[in-house]
């Protein structure tokens, strides 16, 4: 029954929009290894690992944003689209993400500020796929496909 439900949706869902959340569930799984890595090797206590990804968790939410997904009456199918909004969180999340280290460096040092890092990205990446998730659903929620 569950298999069912998946296949319908993802016969609703367009094969980039696809194959971008696949790459965000990889590389959220990478990363989630990592982190416990760097907590098994006290390399950042587990409190700030868990303050780290919340942050990101939050920019990432926020940055999924950055992806309008819309029903493509046609095809049927739901599709991700960049907006003027979009590009402008886009940047934002790049300059955020590219900075990261040094905004952390005024806090952290050596091995725990990567570590941290990790765990922000890690969060970010999470907070980015619930996002998507949560907007396909709204979508297809709108259109009727799933209740």
């Amino acid at each position: 029954m569950e298999q069912e439900r998946r296949e319908h949706i993802k016969r609703h869902l367009d094969k980039k929009l696809l194959m971008r959340m696949r790459i965000f569930f990889v590389l959220l799984v990478a990363m989630t290894g990592l982190v416990i890595y760097d907590i098994a090797t006290d390399k950042i206590h587990v409190l700030l690992a868990l303050l780290g990804i919340g942050i990101g968790s939050i920019i990432g939410f926020v940055a999924g944003r950055m992806f309008n997904m819309k029903w493509h009456p046609e095809e049927k199918k739901v599709i991700g689209q960049l907006d003027t909004l979009g590009i402008i969180i886009l940047v934002l999340y790049i300059a955020i993400s590219i900075g990261r280290r040094w905004i952390f460096a005024h806090w952290l040092g050596g091995a725990t500020l990567t570590a941290f890092t990790f765990c922000f990205a890690e969060g970010a990446i999470l907070g980015r796929l619930l996002s998507m998730g949560r907007n396909i659903k709204r979508v297809l929620a709108e259109e009727g496909v799933v209740e």
